[in-house]
């Protein structure tokens, strides 16, 4: 007699039945015409036969939903923005809402004049970004835990890169010069942030060139860790947040502080970090560490119009993802006697106003 492993419906745990056990309550996740989760009342991991089809775990999907990164702050800058399908027009915006218009008086009998708040797009399709899990029926067995706390571990380590690589995407995009509008993207090695230069100074300028050109200063300031290292260190900064003439420690530049002075709302500092070269494994080398919003350059800080959500906001950027994403599904390996795991998500982060940010680059 051999064991399987099923989701229990009622418990929602990963629980064993042999193949001659055939849970009454157990059902199969499909998806309707909008991709969306619902329940089918067919029983599957109980069934050999069904055992084998790919199914959708909800309780897997809702734990990779969860799943956080604290360093993580590509989506606070690159607004996630839900959407039904994989490709289309996604809106990009021009300065229609600048222009005065001429003609708005209106005579008896006249008609109402239109104007047209929105002609750009961009093409867009979503990638697909998937990993997989599996594990196989002898470590199961071996584990000394329970599989829930086997199979989160390695959920979560899944979730965890794939969220770093979008962490970089959007990094990416952020510290690109040539992403930005004109005059927007200004290398930053002569403006002496560890010695005698004003960044507070530097960055207010950078709010009024984005004012001029949007009609309103950024809504979020960005800094890679060793910008942010420059900007607290930094006499002119220290200088501006003193009280009572007393000395003050870059310990008590806060971001909460930054955002004060530099008008923002929000001040967000990227420390997430990447390896590449060796896999890092158990016995073997060390991967090199870097940092993923200095992965273009060294030293980025910038100010952006970030927009809340709804995708149709004039803002720098938007992270388009999917509607039904990101999900797990689930099925059994006959050939390699393993569970396995597949997590997909369809996303992309994309620039829709080039002049809605400016940022500093190679900060010295």
């Amino acid at each position: 007699m051999r064991d399987l492993f099923y989701r229990n419906p009622q418990t929602g745990l990963l629980e064993f039945a042999d193949v001659n056990f055939k849970p009454q309550t157990a059902s199969r996740y499909e998806r309707d015409e909008k991709g969306i989760l619902i329940k089918a009342p067919k029983e599957f991991a109980a069934n050999a036969e069904l055992g084998l089809l790919r199914i959708a775990d909800p309780v897997a999907t809702a734990l990779v939903q969860g799943f956080t990164n604290q360093e993580l702050i590509g989506d606070k800058l690159f607004t996630p923005v839900r959407m039904a399908k994989e490709s289309g027009r996604f809106p990009a915006f021009g300065k229609e809402a600048f222009i005065i218009p001429a003609n708005i008086k209106r005579a008896i009998g006249q008609k109402v004049q239109r104007v047209q708040t929105q002609s750009g797009y961009v093409t867009q399709a979503l990638s697909e970004y998937a990993l997989g899990v599996a594990i196989e029926n002898r470590e199961r067995n071996e584990w000394a835990g329970t599989p829930d706390m086997l199979l989160n571990m390695k959920l979560n380590a899944v979730t965890q890169k794939i969220a770093l690589y979008r962490e970089q995407l959007q990094a990416t995009l952020a510290t690109t010069a040539a992403n930005y509008d004109t005059g927007l993207a200004v290398s930053g090695a002569g403006k002496a942030w560890e010695t005698a230069g004003d960044p507070v100074k530097d960055m207010l300028d950078m709010q009024e060139l984005i004012l001029k050109k949007n009609g309103r200063f950024a809504n979020k300031a960005f800094f890679s860790w060793g910008a942010w290292l420059l900007f607290i260190n930094n006499s002119a900064v220290l200088n501006r947040i003193k009280y009572g003439g007393t000395a003050i420690s870059p310990a008590q530049m806060s971001p909460a502080a930054a955002a004060q002075l530099l008008q923002v709302d929000e001040v967000l500092i990227g420390k997430a970090v990447y390896g590449y070269g060796s896999d890092g494994g158990v016995k073997k080398s060390a991967p090199t560490m870097a940092f993923a919003w200095d992965s273009v350059q060294a030293n980025n800080a910038g100010l952006m119009i970030v927009g809340s959500g709804g995708g149709v906001e004039s803002a720098f950027g938007y992270t388009w993802e999917r509607i039904n994403s990101p999900i797990v599904e689930s099925y059994y390996d006959n050939a390699t006697k393993s569970q396995v795991w597949d997590y997909e998500h369809f996303f992309d982060p994309a620039i829709t106003l080039n002049s809605a940010g400016g940022f500093y680059y190679s900060l010295a």
